[in-house]
């Protein structure tokens, strides 16, 4: 039985006691009793030992009356009671984990991949102290304490306790219950104490951390200044995190460099494939800001986000295929590859399963733009003014079709193939075609998911590609 059942039937077995149940409520428990042999044996016991301290308590009160007749009604009676129910809670959580060593439960695993985890990774395992990599997906741990976590691929975190863990790497969002108050999360060069709230942590083994508290309230200690900050609903601190994201190398020297192949290539039966990194072909991203970007082109991912609530971290991308090798020939069918690259800017659990849109710029004259020269002020086909400043000025562009990206997937390809692109890419008369990539899905919270994908100046995943059919 789950934490969370047993808290839930502790209390009804209180209220059921004291007869505050209503009608609805007892129906509803009578038929959970007679449908489930581990709740009952539950309920039973809850109610045996409350009895047990009844009796004992009615028992001392009725000595101390007979010998002090005039005494005062004793007002510790019930805090006794209530004390002792606590202690059975607590108790029983205590009994559990000391019996096998367990201290919390993997309730969920949402298209999860993992790598290197000394514990259990099967969606309902119990959770000894250990380590958790999550490289694809999302998962989701119960402490026993009532503290939930949701961990964002990819993400390393390490189970201490029923009160404790600790984030080597990652991104993590915490919900903690009242019961759990004091719930603490680790890294490098912070500590997180948590006092009854929801907040999002990212962190990293270099001591770059970012916190942003949702609802409560939340203590961090930076392990490098003496004394604590309490932040508060919309409150955070980011101690390099978000620099270290936005100012992107390009590669950590952990995987091979991969080859961007500036040529043709013969994908056979009649398929040709091009890259960004071909010829005069190109990639960029904008972002919903005042200030110039002179360098997005140098960055080694482009950049996707829909932020109604915030407008201002709106992003769209650009590609450029140069299809001078196609000239005179005619396309007769088209894909577009696109391969994903965690960004880790950003909290997936506040973006949904996602759906993107990719349109074609219908102006040619508009083909000459540069990668470093892009700015939210000056882009193809964009109107920095209109409502919908995620999407394309829609008179300036053709919608060329959608894909979908689950939640918490941040590696893998996206494919895009149809008439609608082999069309665009045939009535093409300047030899170079521009794309807009957009993110029609908003996020539920602020702070949600930047999605990213590899751009030619990667030095581990694909460019984007450009897969061709002609005759």
């Amino acid at each position: 039985m789950k934490p969370a059942d047993q808290f839930r039937l502790l209390e009804l077995s209180e209220r059921y006691a004291d007869e505050k149940l209503s009608a609805a409520e007892i129906s509803a428990l009578e038929a959970e009793l007679r449908d489930n042999a581990e709740a009952r044996a539950f309920f039973a016991q809850a109610l045996h030992q409350r009895a047990e301290l009844c009796f004992d308590d009615s028992w001392h009160m009725q000595a101390v009356a007979e010998a002090q007749p005039t005494a005062k009604p004793v007002w510790w009676r019930h805090a006794i009671t209530a004390a002792a129910a606590a202690c059975i809670t607590f108790g029983i959580f205590w009994l559990q984990s000391s019996r096998d060593g367990t201290v919390a439960t993997l309730i969920r695993s949402q298209q999860c991949q993992w790598a290197g985890s000394s514990l259990p990774t099967v969606e309902g395992a119990r959770l000894q102290p250990g380590v958790l990599d999550l490289i694809e997906g999302l998962a989701v741990l119960r402490f026993d304490s009532g503290a939930e976590l949701v961990l964002e691929a990819p993400a390393t975190v390490e189970v201490l306790d029923a009160m404790n863990c600790k984030l080597r790497r990652g991104t993590l969002v915490a919900e903690v219950p009242p019961q759990a108050k004091g719930f603490s999360i680790d890294t490098k060069d912070a500590k997180v104490i948590d006092w009854g709230t929801k907040f999002g942590l990212s962190a990293d083994d270099d001591g770059k951390y970012m916190v942003r508290v949702l609802e409560g309230l939340v203590e961090v200690e930076d392990k490098n200044v003496a004394g604590s900050k309490k932040l508060e609903k919309g409150q955070g601190m980011d101690r390099g995190w978000s620099k270290s994201q936005l100012n992107p190398s390009t590669g950590d020297g952990t995987e091979p460099s991969r080859w961007q192949p500036t040529s043709v290539i013969d994908a056979g039966d009649g398929w040709q494939a091009i890259t960004t990194a071909f010829g005069r072909g190109k990639d960029s991203y904008i972002q919903s800001s005042a200030k110039p970007t002179p360098d997005f082109g140098k960055h080694p991912f482009i950049r996707v986000k829909r932020s109604d609530g915030k407008p201002e971290l709106n992003r769209k991308s650009y590609l450029a295929f140069d299809l001078s090798k196609f000239a005179g020939r005619q396309i007769e069918d088209a894909e577009l590859v696109l391969t994903l690259d965690p960004s880790e800017l950003g909290f997936a659990s506040f973006v949904p399963d996602s759906t993107f849109a990719v349109y074609g710029v219908i102006d040619e004259n508009e083909d000459t733009w540069e990668e470093n020269g892009l700015s939210w002020q000056r882009a193809p086909a964009h109107d920095p003014a209109q409502p919908d400043q995620h999407l394309p000025a829609s008179a300036k562009v053709k919608l060329l079709g959608k894909f979908e990206i689950a939640q918490g997937i941040n590696r893998g390809t996206r494919k895009l193939r149809g008439k609608d692109l082999a069309e665009f890419l045939a009535g093409d008369t300047n030899q170079i075609a521009t794309l807009i990539l957009c993110r029609e899905t908003d996020e539920t919270a602020d702070s949600g998911l930047v999605h990213a994908f590899a751009s030619k100046e990667n030095d581990t995943r694909s460019a984007p590609m450009l897969r061709v059919k002609v005759n």
